[in-house]
């Protein structure tokens, strides 16, 4: 139904058609209000034809039968050349390849229509399939003495790549070179934020398949030793001035370590001024000695006597190597004694004794083998 509110001016020339719409009417009967939707009769203008579309649509249709009728063509006229050879089941579904493989590389190339240069390869791979399929249906007429309806049947498969070809450059809009920088860039930085986010999801979950199997206190006894073992990195120094550029034909010299650093002198007393006696006489009174340097840091608890440093001031010691130290020097030292061997070393950590203990079974179960 219409109402007079519900009429629209309508333009000369343009078609109108009815459509149903619905409107809110709300009825209230004792301050209580219920809502219902009522359908209407409205009248909207009808768009013009896009005949552009219909033509387009049309021709991909037409070009998608003529396919299939040229891959059925291909595949009876090569079935029946493989036909003297294989099953006939077989024969025939092999011959679908030929037409099949062209037709895949068009869709591709359908894919890439905006990176020519991959659309190009394949391009060149499907003409090439294009013509092994035509020579083969080409040698079936041959092959009954029907050259000329060989020929002919081999032209069906060309009349149905054309096709192919002139209705995907209707989808295939060119790009400038600014555009297709553009895309290309933004294609890469999606594929390596794709490719980034898998390989982390793979180490996720192969640590925690290790986590799960070996527990905590072996992974973090495994970190430590490949951490120990790691080599230093050395960052490179500022340039020194009249150091020029290698000329050809020089080899940079190796870089030697640095010289150790001498210990720093002991400081030398200051001479005292007399001090004036009450008397007369002038009494001097001499300096405190200087405070002796501390020895470096040493395993005081090996059992062979001798004092070993277990670092070097200013590294950072580890693990691994302190107990490889203290054990060249003690092999029979309890696991308690070398715990707080370690302990003073490198500090007092989460699981130490674990840590130790473990550590030190893989060292000597590697000495053993």
């Amino acid at each position: 139904m219409t109402t007079p509110d519900d009429r629209q001016r309508r333009i000369p020339g343009v078609k109108y058609r009815p459509v149903t719409r619905y409107r809110p009417e709300t009825t209230t009967i004792n301050g209580v209000p219920e809502t219902e939707q009522v359908p209407y009769t409205a009248w909207e203008p009808v768009p013009p034809r896009d005949w552009d579309a219909l033509i387009l649509r049309g021709a991909t249709v037409t070009a998608i039968g003529v396919s299939l009728l040229a891959v059925t063509s291909t595949a009876a006229s090569i079935g029946g050349l493989l036909h003297k050879l294989i099953p006939g089941a077989i024969a025939y579904g092999v011959a679908c390849i030929f037409s099949v493989a062209w037709l895949v590389c068009q869709a591709l190339e359908y894919l890439a229509r905006l990176e020519p240069e991959r659309a190009t390869k394949a391009r060149r791979v499907g003409w090439l399939f294009l013509l092994v399929s035509m020579g083969s249906v080409a040698a079936f007429g041959v092959d009954k003495g029907q050259a000329v309806a060989g020929a002919v049947g081999a032209l069906v498969d060309l009349i149905a790549k054309g096709l192919c070809v002139l209705v995907l450059e209707q989808y295939a809009v060119p790009l400038s070179r600014g555009v297709a920088y553009w895309l290309r860039r933004r294609k890469e930085k999606l594929t390596a934020d794709a490719a980034a986010t898998a390989h982390r999801g793979r180490l996720d979950r192969v640590e925690a398949y290790n986590r799960a199997v070996y527990g905590d206190a072996e992974l973090a006894a495994t970190q430590a030793i490949t951490t120990a073992a790691e080599p230093p990195v050395l960052q490179p120094g500022p340039a020194v001035s009249g150091q020029g550029t290698l000329l050809p034909g020089q080899v940079e010299p190796a870089p030697t370590a640095p010289a150790p650093a001498a210990p720093p002198p002991a400081p030398v007393a200051a001479p005292t001024p007399p001090v004036a006696d009450t008397s007369g006489q002038s009494v001097t009174v001499s300096a405190p000695p200087p405070a002796p340097v501390p020895p470096p840091v040493t395993d005081t608890t090996s059992t062979g006597g001798a004092a070993k440093p277990l670092h070097v001031a200013g590294e950072q010691p580890g693990i691994a190597p302190t107990i490889r130290d203290v054990l060249a020097d003690t092999p029979d030292i309890s696991d308690a004694d070398l715990v707080a061997a370690v302990q003073k070393v490198v500090g007092d950590r989460l699981n130490l004794a674990d840590t130790v203990v473990r550590t030190r079974r893989r060292i000597e179960k590697k000495k053993a083998s």
